[in-house]
Protein backbone atom coordinates (compact mmCIF):
# COMPACT_ATOMS: atom_id res chain seq x y z
CA UNK A 1 0.00 0.00 0.00
CA UNK A 2 1.59 3.23 -1.22
CA UNK A 3 -0.16 6.19 1.39
CA UNK A 4 0.02 9.44 -0.72
CA UNK A 5 -2.51 11.48 1.93
CA UNK A 6 -3.67 10.98 5.50
CA UNK A 7 -5.74 14.16 6.47
CA UNK A 8 -7.02 13.00 10.19
CA UNK A 9 -8.86 16.72 10.41
CA UNK A 10 -10.89 16.41 7.30
CA UNK A 11 -10.87 12.59 7.43
CA UNK A 12 -9.14 12.48 3.59
CA UNK A 13 -7.41 9.14 2.77
CA UNK A 14 -5.11 9.25 -0.80
CA UNK A 15 -3.98 5.38 -0.92
CA UNK A 16 -2.75 3.48 -4.09
CA UNK A 17 -3.28 -0.25 -3.36
CA UNK A 18 -0.18 -1.90 -4.77
CA UNK A 19 -1.26 -6.01 -4.15
CA UNK A 20 -4.29 -8.00 -3.86
CA UNK A 21 -3.86 -8.01 -0.03
CA UNK A 22 -4.02 -4.26 0.12
CA UNK A 23 -7.86 -3.93 -2.10
CA UNK A 24 -8.78 -6.32 1.26
CA UNK A 25 -7.19 -3.93 3.53
CA UNK A 26 -9.70 -1.56 1.61
CA UNK A 27 -12.48 -3.62 2.06
CA UNK A 28 -12.50 -3.25 5.62
CA UNK A 29 -11.42 0.47 5.87
CA UNK A 30 -14.17 1.75 2.99
CA UNK A 31 -17.55 1.54 4.47
CA UNK A 32 -21.38 3.04 3.67
CA UNK A 33 -21.66 6.81 3.07
CA UNK A 34 -18.16 7.11 2.56
CA UNK A 35 -17.48 9.10 -0.44
CA UNK A 36 -15.01 7.61 -3.21
CA UNK A 37 -13.34 9.70 -5.70
CA UNK A 38 -12.94 7.34 -9.17
CA UNK A 39 -13.85 7.04 -12.81
CA UNK A 40 -16.07 4.03 -14.68
CA UNK A 41 -17.51 3.99 -18.29
CA UNK A 42 -21.34 4.49 -18.85
CA UNK A 43 -22.77 3.35 -21.88
CA UNK A 44 -24.21 6.59 -23.44
CA UNK A 45 -27.62 6.15 -25.64
CA UNK A 46 -27.68 8.27 -28.62
CA UNK A 47 -30.25 11.24 -28.87
CA UNK A 48 -30.93 10.40 -32.62
CA UNK A 49 -31.98 7.33 -33.86
CA UNK A 50 -29.98 5.24 -35.77
CA UNK A 51 -26.48 6.61 -34.23
CA UNK A 52 -24.28 3.90 -32.01
CA UNK A 53 -24.23 3.40 -28.74
CA UNK A 54 -20.99 5.05 -27.41
CA UNK A 55 -19.00 3.95 -23.90
CA UNK A 56 -18.30 7.37 -21.98
CA UNK A 57 -15.46 7.31 -19.56
CA UNK A 58 -16.83 9.68 -16.37
CA UNK A 59 -15.08 10.74 -13.19
CA UNK A 60 -17.26 10.65 -10.05
CA UNK A 61 -17.91 10.96 -6.76
CA UNK A 62 -19.91 8.26 -5.45
CA UNK A 63 -21.40 7.67 -2.03
CA UNK A 64 -20.94 4.41 -0.86
CA UNK A 65 -23.60 1.67 -0.16
CA UNK A 66 -22.19 -1.71 -0.68
CA UNK A 67 -18.21 -2.39 -0.43
CA UNK A 68 -17.26 -6.07 -2.24
CA UNK A 69 -13.84 -7.45 -3.16
CA UNK A 70 -13.84 -10.89 -5.46
CA UNK A 71 -10.73 -11.84 -5.51
CA UNK A 72 -10.09 -13.63 -8.80
CA UNK A 73 -11.41 -9.99 -10.31
CA UNK A 74 -8.78 -8.94 -9.45
CA UNK A 75 -10.47 -5.62 -8.02
CA UNK A 76 -12.39 -4.08 -5.60
CA UNK A 77 -16.08 -3.19 -6.43
CA UNK A 78 -17.53 -0.26 -4.83
CA UNK A 79 -21.48 0.61 -5.53
CA UNK A 80 -23.40 3.36 -4.39
CA UNK A 81 -25.26 6.98 -5.65
CA UNK A 82 -23.61 8.98 -7.90
CA UNK A 83 -23.15 12.82 -6.09
CA UNK A 84 -21.32 14.90 -8.85
CA UNK A 85 -18.62 14.43 -11.91
CA UNK A 86 -17.35 15.25 -14.95
CA UNK A 87 -18.10 15.62 -18.11
CA UNK A 88 -20.97 16.83 -16.42
CA UNK A 89 -23.25 16.43 -19.75
CA UNK A 90 -22.80 12.68 -19.08
CA UNK A 91 -23.01 12.65 -15.54
CA UNK A 92 -26.50 11.65 -14.15
CA UNK A 93 -26.86 12.82 -10.42
CA UNK A 94 -28.47 10.88 -7.76
CA UNK A 95 -28.07 7.79 -10.19
CA UNK A 96 -27.01 4.06 -9.25
CA UNK A 97 -22.98 3.01 -9.88
CA UNK A 98 -20.37 1.11 -9.42
CA UNK A 99 -16.63 1.55 -9.38
CA UNK A 100 -13.62 -1.00 -9.82
CA UNK A 101 -11.03 -0.36 -7.40
CA UNK A 102 -7.78 -1.83 -8.74
CA UNK A 103 -4.22 -2.10 -8.21
CA UNK A 104 -1.92 0.59 -9.48
CA UNK A 105 -4.45 3.41 -9.34
CA UNK A 106 -5.13 6.02 -6.85
CA UNK A 107 -7.83 5.98 -4.66
CA UNK A 108 -9.57 9.04 -3.00
CA UNK A 109 -11.59 8.83 -0.02
CA UNK A 110 -13.37 10.98 1.76
CA UNK A 111 -14.82 9.63 5.24
CA UNK A 112 -17.42 10.78 8.09
CA UNK A 113 -15.02 10.19 10.68
CA UNK A 114 -11.83 8.53 9.95
CA UNK A 115 -10.81 6.33 12.86
CA UNK A 116 -7.42 5.53 13.70
CA UNK A 117 -7.58 1.55 13.81
CA UNK A 118 -8.04 2.72 10.26
CA UNK A 119 -5.31 4.58 9.80
CA UNK A 120 -3.10 1.64 11.10
CA UNK A 121 -4.23 -0.58 9.32
CA UNK A 122 -3.39 1.11 6.33
CA UNK A 123 -0.18 2.21 7.43
CA UNK A 124 0.52 -1.77 8.46
CA UNK A 125 -0.15 -2.67 4.97
CA UNK A 126 2.27 0.42 3.85
CA UNK A 127 4.78 -1.25 6.01
CA UNK A 128 4.27 -5.02 4.57
CA UNK A 129 4.45 -4.26 0.90
CA UNK A 130 7.61 -1.20 1.15
CA UNK A 131 9.88 -1.79 4.01
CA UNK A 132 8.87 -5.27 4.57
CA UNK A 133 9.50 -6.86 0.60
CA UNK A 134 10.26 -10.12 0.73
CA UNK A 135 14.03 -11.27 0.37
CA UNK A 136 13.79 -14.54 -2.41
CA UNK A 137 16.81 -16.28 -2.71
CA UNK A 138 16.75 -18.20 -6.46
CA UNK A 139 19.13 -20.92 -6.54
CA UNK A 140 20.52 -24.34 -7.76
CA UNK A 141 23.37 -26.26 -7.42
CA UNK A 142 25.90 -23.76 -9.56
CA UNK A 143 24.58 -20.20 -7.72
CA UNK A 144 22.14 -18.04 -5.94
CA UNK A 145 20.67 -14.67 -6.71
CA UNK A 146 19.31 -12.89 -3.74
CA UNK A 147 16.60 -9.86 -4.63
CA UNK A 148 14.39 -7.79 -2.72
CA UNK A 149 10.69 -8.33 -4.60
CA UNK A 150 7.13 -7.53 -4.58
CA UNK A 151 4.42 -7.46 -7.47
CA UNK A 152 6.38 -4.40 -9.27
CA UNK A 153 9.74 -4.54 -9.01
CA UNK A 154 12.94 -6.77 -8.71
CA UNK A 155 15.38 -5.11 -6.58
CA UNK A 156 18.83 -7.73 -6.83
CA UNK A 157 21.14 -7.73 -4.03
CA UNK A 158 24.08 -10.05 -5.26
CA UNK A 159 24.69 -13.38 -6.80
CA UNK A 160 26.62 -16.07 -5.87
CA UNK A 161 28.56 -18.95 -7.61
CA UNK A 162 29.02 -22.17 -5.67
CA UNK A 163 32.24 -22.92 -7.70
CA UNK A 164 30.17 -26.57 -8.00
CA UNK A 165 32.09 -28.85 -5.68
CA UNK A 166 28.86 -31.43 -6.45
CA UNK A 167 25.54 -32.00 -5.54
CA UNK A 168 25.53 -33.61 -2.40
CA UNK A 169 24.68 -32.07 0.58
CA UNK A 170 27.89 -32.63 3.02
CA UNK A 171 29.83 -30.76 -0.29
CA UNK A 172 27.24 -28.17 -0.36
CA UNK A 173 27.77 -27.09 3.30
CA UNK A 174 30.84 -25.28 2.10
CA UNK A 175 31.47 -22.05 1.58
CA UNK A 176 28.65 -21.78 -0.90
CA UNK A 177 25.77 -22.18 1.65
CA UNK A 178 28.06 -19.64 4.13
CA UNK A 179 28.30 -17.20 1.39
CA UNK A 180 25.18 -16.95 0.71
CA UNK A 181 23.72 -16.98 4.86
CA UNK A 182 25.96 -14.27 5.64
CA UNK A 183 24.57 -12.25 2.78
CA UNK A 184 21.23 -13.06 3.68
CA UNK A 185 22.23 -11.73 7.34
CA UNK A 186 23.49 -8.38 6.07
CA UNK A 187 20.09 -7.68 4.65
CA UNK A 188 18.38 -8.35 7.50
CA UNK A 189 14.95 -9.37 5.34
CA UNK A 190 11.70 -9.56 7.39
CA UNK A 191 10.56 -12.56 4.83
CA UNK A 192 12.43 -15.36 3.27
CA UNK A 193 11.92 -17.44 -0.02
CA UNK A 194 14.49 -19.68 -1.18
CA UNK A 195 13.29 -21.29 -4.66
CA UNK A 196 14.85 -23.12 -7.70
CA UNK A 197 15.12 -26.73 -8.86
CA UNK A 198 16.12 -29.63 -7.56
CA UNK A 199 16.55 -29.87 -3.67
CA UNK A 200 19.16 -27.52 -3.33
CA UNK A 201 17.07 -24.76 -1.48
CA UNK A 202 15.49 -27.81 0.79
CA UNK A 203 19.34 -28.83 1.72
CA UNK A 204 19.94 -24.95 2.51
CA UNK A 205 16.92 -24.75 4.63
CA UNK A 206 18.20 -27.45 6.92
CA UNK A 207 21.32 -25.41 6.89
CA UNK A 208 20.11 -22.62 8.19
CA UNK A 209 17.89 -24.17 10.29
CA UNK A 210 20.74 -26.12 12.00
CA UNK A 211 22.36 -22.83 12.89
CA UNK A 212 19.08 -21.76 15.06
CA UNK A 213 19.53 -17.92 14.85
CA UNK A 214 16.90 -16.26 17.19
CA UNK A 215 15.29 -13.26 15.15
CA UNK A 216 15.38 -14.53 11.56
CA UNK A 217 12.51 -15.29 9.77
CA UNK A 218 11.04 -18.60 9.01
CA UNK A 219 12.28 -19.42 5.52
CA UNK A 220 9.57 -20.86 3.28
CA UNK A 221 10.77 -23.02 0.05
CA UNK A 222 8.79 -23.30 -3.61
CA UNK A 223 9.67 -25.08 -6.35
CA UNK A 224 10.28 -23.44 -9.86
CA UNK A 225 11.82 -24.89 -13.03
CA UNK A 226 14.44 -22.25 -13.46
CA UNK A 227 16.66 -19.57 -11.98
CA UNK A 228 17.90 -16.27 -13.20
CA UNK A 229 15.34 -13.92 -14.94
CA UNK A 230 13.26 -16.57 -16.06
CA UNK A 231 12.51 -17.94 -12.65
CA UNK A 232 11.84 -14.35 -11.00
CA UNK A 233 9.46 -14.18 -14.07
CA UNK A 234 7.86 -17.37 -12.72
CA UNK A 235 7.27 -16.06 -9.12
CA UNK A 236 5.67 -12.97 -10.84
CA UNK A 237 3.35 -14.37 -13.58
CA UNK A 238 1.95 -17.27 -11.86
CA UNK A 239 0.31 -15.48 -9.05
CA UNK A 240 3.25 -17.51 -6.77
CA UNK A 241 4.18 -14.38 -4.60
CA UNK A 242 0.51 -13.42 -4.04
CA UNK A 243 -0.50 -17.22 -2.67
CA UNK A 244 3.20 -17.00 -0.47
CA UNK A 245 2.59 -13.57 1.26
CA UNK A 246 -0.59 -14.98 2.13
CA UNK A 247 0.94 -18.13 3.94
CA UNK A 248 2.90 -15.99 5.73
CA UNK A 249 0.11 -13.70 6.57
CA UNK A 250 -1.91 -16.83 7.88
CA UNK A 251 1.42 -18.19 9.84
CA UNK A 252 1.69 -14.57 11.90
CA UNK A 253 -1.96 -14.50 12.76
CA UNK A 254 -1.59 -18.04 13.63
CA UNK A 255 1.09 -17.67 15.76
CA UNK A 256 -0.77 -14.43 17.64
CA UNK A 257 -3.94 -16.86 18.23
CA UNK A 258 -1.77 -19.26 19.94
CA UNK A 259 -0.15 -17.10 21.95
CA UNK A 260 -3.64 -15.93 23.32
CA UNK A 261 -4.37 -19.81 24.00
CA UNK A 262 -0.89 -20.32 25.83
CA UNK A 263 -1.58 -17.26 28.12
CA UNK A 264 -5.10 -17.61 28.91
CA UNK A 265 -4.08 -21.31 30.57
CA UNK A 266 -1.25 -19.09 32.50
CA UNK A 267 -4.22 -16.12 33.27
CA UNK A 268 -2.52 -13.89 31.61
CA UNK A 269 -5.35 -13.38 28.97
CA UNK A 270 -8.92 -12.29 28.77
CA UNK A 271 -11.76 -12.85 25.95
CA UNK A 272 -15.62 -11.77 25.80
CA UNK A 273 -16.12 -7.92 25.18
CA UNK A 274 -17.06 -6.67 28.60
CA UNK A 275 -14.00 -8.75 30.19
CA UNK A 276 -11.55 -7.05 28.06
CA UNK A 277 -12.84 -3.56 27.86
CA UNK A 278 -12.84 -3.63 31.69
CA UNK A 279 -8.71 -4.93 31.60
CA UNK A 280 -8.28 -2.27 28.31
CA UNK A 281 -10.07 0.45 31.13
CA UNK A 282 -6.72 0.06 34.07
CA UNK A 283 -4.45 -0.90 31.31
CA UNK A 284 -3.90 -4.05 31.60
CA UNK A 285 -4.57 -4.93 27.79
CA UNK A 286 -0.92 -5.69 25.97
CA UNK A 287 -2.71 -6.90 23.01
CA UNK A 288 -6.04 -6.75 21.40
CA UNK A 289 -6.98 -9.76 19.05
CA UNK A 290 -10.65 -9.43 17.06
CA UNK A 291 -12.39 -11.93 14.76
CA UNK A 292 -13.13 -10.16 11.50
CA UNK A 293 -15.74 -11.87 11.16
CA UNK A 294 -16.82 -10.27 14.45
CA UNK A 295 -15.84 -6.85 13.76
CA UNK A 296 -17.90 -6.76 10.24
CA UNK A 297 -21.42 -8.33 12.23
CA UNK A 298 -20.67 -5.96 15.63
CA UNK A 299 -18.99 -3.08 14.06
CA UNK A 300 -19.60 -0.23 16.42
CA UNK A 301 -19.29 -2.37 19.43
CA UNK A 302 -15.75 -3.56 18.03
CA UNK A 303 -15.03 0.02 17.19
CA UNK A 304 -15.49 1.55 20.86
CA UNK A 305 -13.23 -1.64 21.94
CA UNK A 306 -10.90 -0.64 19.11
CA UNK A 307 -10.64 3.15 20.15
CA UNK A 308 -9.84 2.56 23.98
CA UNK A 309 -7.40 0.09 22.87
CA UNK A 310 -5.70 2.98 20.72
CA UNK A 311 -6.24 5.35 23.65
CA UNK A 312 -4.44 2.77 26.13
CA UNK A 313 -1.69 2.22 23.72
CA UNK A 314 -2.71 -1.58 23.03
CA UNK A 315 -1.35 -3.28 19.79
CA UNK A 316 -4.84 -4.17 17.67
CA UNK A 317 -4.44 -7.69 15.84
CA UNK A 318 -7.30 -7.88 13.47
CA UNK A 319 -7.79 -11.91 12.37
CA UNK A 320 -8.00 -12.37 9.04
CA UNK A 321 -11.68 -14.03 7.74
CA UNK A 322 -9.49 -16.03 5.61
CA UNK A 323 -8.02 -17.89 8.80
CA UNK A 324 -9.41 -21.38 9.40
CA UNK A 325 -8.40 -20.52 12.96
CA UNK A 326 -10.85 -16.85 13.39
CA UNK A 327 -13.28 -19.18 14.05
CA UNK A 328 -11.36 -19.99 18.02
CA UNK A 329 -11.36 -16.04 18.56
CA UNK A 330 -14.83 -15.65 17.19
CA UNK A 331 -16.53 -18.35 19.58
CA UNK A 332 -14.59 -16.83 22.23
CA UNK A 333 -16.56 -13.55 22.23
CA UNK A 334 -15.02 -12.09 18.94
CA UNK A 335 -12.91 -10.30 20.93
CA UNK A 336 -9.71 -11.42 22.88
CA UNK A 337 -6.82 -9.77 24.74
CA UNK A 338 -3.06 -11.09 25.60
CA UNK A 339 -2.52 -8.87 28.97
CA UNK A 340 0.54 -7.43 29.74
CA UNK A 341 0.29 -8.77 33.90
CA UNK A 342 -1.48 -11.67 35.57
CA UNK A 343 -5.37 -11.72 36.33
CA UNK A 344 -6.55 -10.70 39.60
CA UNK A 345 -8.96 -13.64 41.18
CA UNK A 346 -12.36 -12.11 41.90
CA UNK A 347 -13.44 -11.58 45.06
Amino acid sequence: MKILKIDKQLNQLLVIPETLDDLWHLEKVIEQNDVVAGKTDRKIKPSKEGEKTIRQTIFINLEIETVHFQEFSENLKLSGIILDGHPKEFVEVKAHQSIDVKIGEPVKIQKINLKNWQIERLKKAEKESVSAKMLVVLMDDESAELAFINQFSINKKAKISSKKQGKMYAQEKSTFFDEIFEKIKQLEPKKILVAGPGFVKDNFKKFVEEKRIKGLPTIITEDLNSVGKTGFNELLSQGKLNSIEKELQLTKETQIIEQFLEKLSKDTAEYGRDAVLECLNIGQVDKLIIAETFLLEYRNKTEEVMNLADKMKAEINIISSKNPQERTIYNMGGIVAILRYKKQPSE
